[in-house]
């Protein structure tokens, strides 16, 4: 969201004269100016370009793909906004003047299914960070206000690649609720229930000492006890990067540049209310492996869904089933529901909208079967 900033129209494009841009969005990118040459400008835009291509592909090496190479040719072109701000106070007191520049989210995305690269869209998981700090002999967990330069650090390197951070308060309810203790010996137990007031979809454990970060990465809250990795790195930058490497590649979608895309059926069981019908319409509307969807039947606990495809239907399962309420239903619930059992071949209460006419490899092949688990 803008802040405190007025707009002039030039050209093609808004221009806005920023004070302060607050909550950045993927498609919008800051660049140290210079001075106030226009070719200084220009290049600035060329690096906004390739930082929003960096953020939205969740690829660390965009630069040297042809069709990139081509955008930055035409870079006024992707352009929908533009505008002048200052970043934060540099080592000398001063403040640098930065361009801010926006761009068209529809020509980003034609740029790069051109170059073939993934799209990494949004929501995006949220990663709730918790820090212990063991450089000074004193094991101290450093939280959100506590001015320390890790966290300005932390937060400009999540900034780079598009990924949602928290860091814990430190208030009443977190300083009652973990130690730093918990958070150095990696117990799981108590950082999962400390945890569980922020809501995160993936939580990391750092640990601050004199040769670097060392980190526990738990991508998903609801399975912390089998599913971590470990790793080290000099600064937060790289702990970040291998964060964002993870879900880019979890649910990153590479574009299909055939016009002639599949078209299938999903079909959702376990549908118990309307909430359950609102967060469902939601997810599938921010999927990116999906070009239309359409609601065709709906029966007891189950919607079906006519869908065409924007890329492969492993993308749309991957894309899918990153969401904690769904999974991929087992192949012998499928058979159970496709299937009338023996006894009630003759029985008129029988499902008919889940009981399809075709034979079960075909329904196989046109329909993927998910469960919602609210």
């Amino acid at each position: 969201m803008w802040k405190n900033y007025e707009s002039i129209f030039v050209g093609p494009y808004c221009l806005c004269l920023v004070a302060k841009c607050d909550g950045k969005p993927l498609y919008h990118a800051s660049i140290p100016l210079d001075n106030g040459a226009q070719t200084s400008q220009q290049a600035a835009k060329k690096q906004a370009l390739i930082a929003v291509l960096t953020k939205v592909s969740g690829q660390r090496e965009v630069s040297d793909n042809p069709a990139v190479e081509q955008a930055q040719q035409d870079v006024d072109g992707f352009i929908s906004q533009l505008g002048y701000g200052e970043s934060k106070d540099q080592s000398d007191g001063a403040a640098q003047r930065t361009l801010e520049v926006g761009f068209d989210s529809q020509k980003i995305r034609a740029v790069l299914r051109q170059a073939e690269l993934p799209l990494w869209g949004s929501p995006r998981p949220a990663v709730l960070v918790w820090l212990v700090d063991d450089r000074d002999g004193d094991r101290q967990i450093i939280w959100e206000q506590s001015g320390r330069p890790v966290i300005d650090q932390l937060r400009d390197a999540a900034a780079i690649r598009g990924l949602p951070v928290l860091i814990p308060v430190g208030d009443f309810d977190d300083l009652m609720a973990i130690s730093s203790s918990d958070l150095w010996g990696g117990f799981i137990d108590p950082v999962e229930q400390a945890s569980q007031r922020y809501q995160p979809d993936g939580i990391v454990i750092g640990k601050l000492t004199e040769q670097g970060i060392r980190w526990q990465f738990f991508p998903d809250t609801s399975d912390m006890q089998s599913d971590q990795t470990r790793g080290q790195a000099n600064n937060a930058q790289a702990m970040i990067d291998t964060i964002a490497d993870y879900y880019a590649e979890q649910t990153g979608v590479v574009l299909d540049n055939d016009d002639e895309r599949a078209s299938l059926q999903i079909a959702m069981a376990g549908m118990d209310n309307g909430d359950d019908y609102v967060d469902l319409e939601r997810t599938l509307a921010g999927l990116n492996a999906l070009q239309q969807v359409h609601l065709a039947e709906l029966n007891d606990d189950t919607l079906i869904f006519d869908v065409r495809l924007a890329a492969s239907q492993q993308a749309l399962i991957n894309e899918l089933t990153a969401n904690r309420h769904v999974r991929l239903m087992t192949p012998q619930e499928r058979k159970a529901r496709t299937m009338a059992p023996a006894e009630e071949q003759d029985s008129t209460i029988a499902t008919p909208a889940l009981t399809d006419s075709r034979d079960a490899d075909s329904t196989d092949n046109q329909r993927l079967w998910f469960v919602w688990t609210s």
